[in-house]
């Protein structure tokens, strides 16, 4: 076999072997983009369950124990649209993931308080709905980590983690 034959079957195998991870790292992030929907329709429900309970209206009256998850509930759809500008960057999803826990952490205080004279802080029928939501989201979001960590270690992998960055790929990041 000629030098030039073996040089044409190293190019093409190289080059095959480009095509093949480049459409493999793509359906991931595909797989991982679909994933991030999935956790924002189920975030929209939580905010959809807060909006119904307190429309945003000018001089409506939001309780004070109320106030910090309804603000942080306002803040998320400015953060899920700056996740959609900037898909898998690792800096938005980090912030959303800060509020997401931020909601959680409100939601579960006022779930915390006793009862007064006037009956308990929030409605039962809100608590199930949320709660179904919750767990909706929290799977949601624990398939998208998984989705993204496979996607980070097969850019990691010998020889791929030789050739992502030309190929334009970056590590993204978790919720």
């Amino acid at each position: 076999m000629s030098a030039s034959v073996l040089i044409g079957l190293l190019v093409a195998t190289s080059v095959f072997w480009c095509v093949g991870l480049y459409n493999r790292l793509m359906r991931m992030r595909a797989r991982a983009m679909d994933a991030l929907g999935s956790v924002e329709k189920h975030l929209r429900s939580l905010t959809s369950l807060i909006q119904v309970q307190f429309p945003d209206e000018e001089g409506s009256y939001i309780p004070m124990e109320w106030a910090g998850l309804v603000s942080s509930v306002k803040l998320l759809e400015a953060q899920c649209k700056a996740v959609r500008a900037a898909p898998l960057m690792p800096g938005p999803l980090q912030a959303l993931a800060h509020s997401v826990d931020a909601i959680d952490r409100a939601w579960g205080e006022l779930r915390a308080q006793p009862a007064d004279l006037a009956g308990p802080t929030m409605p039962e029928a809100m608590q199930k709905l949320w709660d179904e939501a919750a767990g909706k989201e929290q799977t949601a979001r624990g398939g998208f980590n998984q989705i993204v960590d496979r996607y980070n270690e097969a850019m990691h992998q010998f020889p791929a983690s030789l050739v992502v960055g030309m190929m334009g790929f970056k590590e993204a990041g978790k919720l």
